[in-house]
């Protein structure tokens, strides 16, 4: 975040501030305006409590703040794509002979695209903050039961409740979660942001959570650093069982696999052990396995393993930069992948983290995944 605040307000100034033709304190002002929203993390995290990811502020100010820096992001890229139009044309002209001036302080091109970013941003917030629909997603799986023939699983990832979700936004993930009568429901990680003393009362509604076969989840890295372990006592109170490399085995000839999280052995907890997680699990049975995070996915194909379920990427939130999402992630980021027989869905989440609460193209989901038999 540091570098990046850095990368971000640097190339800012010297492409947009600097050019313009305003006194020196005009740009001294705007200059320290640029600072404030590239080190906005830095600065609430000053006056939000000692948990960074997740300040402890009123939520119309998150919201604010991380509109503001949506801006300066979207404004980053767009300048970067600009310039490297402007260089591809200046070289094309070089090369027939018909040089260009190039000028790379425009400030009617600036000004345009501080629009187009204003308006992005915007439409990235209420999109981001939004109630998910359901995503209804199709899976065949080799030598599925018949029992397990059309068995839907309801998908909860990156809830993050804090300040900016909190327990209304919650309840309704939860009507439209029953609505659809899943035989399972899954939550994959990052359910928290804060203490269970904070932020507990925000999943309460989950409670209410409704499916044949129960409630199951693993941790994200986000509950481990808010402190895992007073919230998975929370959670049991909710009705939610977590797997915490361990396994269950379901009534319809299935098991129901989970994985803890890879920030947990830095947190002084188990790491992820895929030998605990399968040690009970019969050697020819279909497992659905729990990870938040998708890169385990090729241990997963190593081992067998039928599908695994994922979040932690939130679909990369906005198209293109999804890419650089993938490439943090073991190059998945949203949807259904291969891995030779195993199946990898990473879901887009049903929320969004306060601190980059933007989604443009990339909208936030609740996934029901109906297990197909793969016919011969």
């Amino acid at each position: 975040m540091l570098m990046f605040g850095f990368l971000l307000s640097g190339y800012l100034f010297f492409r947009v501030i600097l050019p313009l033709r305003f006194r020196w304190w005009w740009k001294a002002v705007l200059t320290v305006v640029l600072l404030a929203v590239a080190f906005k993390f830095h600065l609430l995290h000053l006056i939000g409590g000692p948990m960074f990811f997740a300040p402890e502020l009123p939520g119309p100010l998150l919201l604010a703040a991380a509109w503001l820096f949506a801006v300066l992001f979207l404004l980053f890229f767009l300048l970067v794509a600009a310039d490297l139009v402007r260089v591809c044309l200046f070289l094309t002209r070089l090369r027939l002979r018909r040089p260009m001036r190039f000028n790379a302080a425009c400030n009617r091109v600036n000004a345009g695209l501080l629009i187009l970013a204003f308006l992005l941003a915007t439409v990235g917030v209420v999109s981001g903050t939004a109630v998910p629909a359901v995503r209804e997603v199709s899976i065949e799986i080799e030598n599925l039961p018949e029992e397990a023939d059309g068995l839907t699983i309801a998908v909860l990832a990156d809830l993050h409740v804090d300040s900016l979700t909190r327990a209304n936004r919650i309840r309704r993930m939860v009507e439209r979660v029953n609505a659809r009568q899943p035989d399972l429901v899954v939550l994959v990680g990052d359910l928290a942001d804060g203490t269970v003393a904070k932020r507990g009362g925000e999943l309460v509604p989950l409670r209410e959570l409704s499916a044949r076969y129960g409630i199951f989840g693993v941790p994200g890295n986000h509950e481990y650093y808010s402190g895992y372990q007073p919230w998975r006592a929370f959670l049991a109170t909710l009705g939610v069982e977590m797997l915490e490399n361990e396994s269950r085995l379901l009534p319809v000839g299935i098991a129901l696999a989970g994985i803890t999280d890879g920030a947990a052995s830095r947190m002084g907890d188990d790491g992820p052990d895929f030998d605990g997680a399968l040690a009970e699990i019969p050697g020819n049975m279909v497992v659905i396995l729990l990870s938040h995070r998708p890169q385990t996915a090729p241990e997963a194909a190593e081992r067998g393993i039928a599908l695994q379920i994922s979040g932690h990427t939130h679909g990369g939130m906005i198209l293109g930069v999804d890419r650089f999402v993938a490439g943090f992630n073991g190059g998945f980021v949203s949807g259904l992948y291969k891995l030779g027989a195993t199946q990898l869905y990473v879901t887009n989440g049903a929320a969004i983290w306060n601190g980059f609460p933007v989604r443009i193209g990339v909208p936030s989901e609740i996934a029901l995944i109906r297990l197909v038999r793969k016919s011969d």
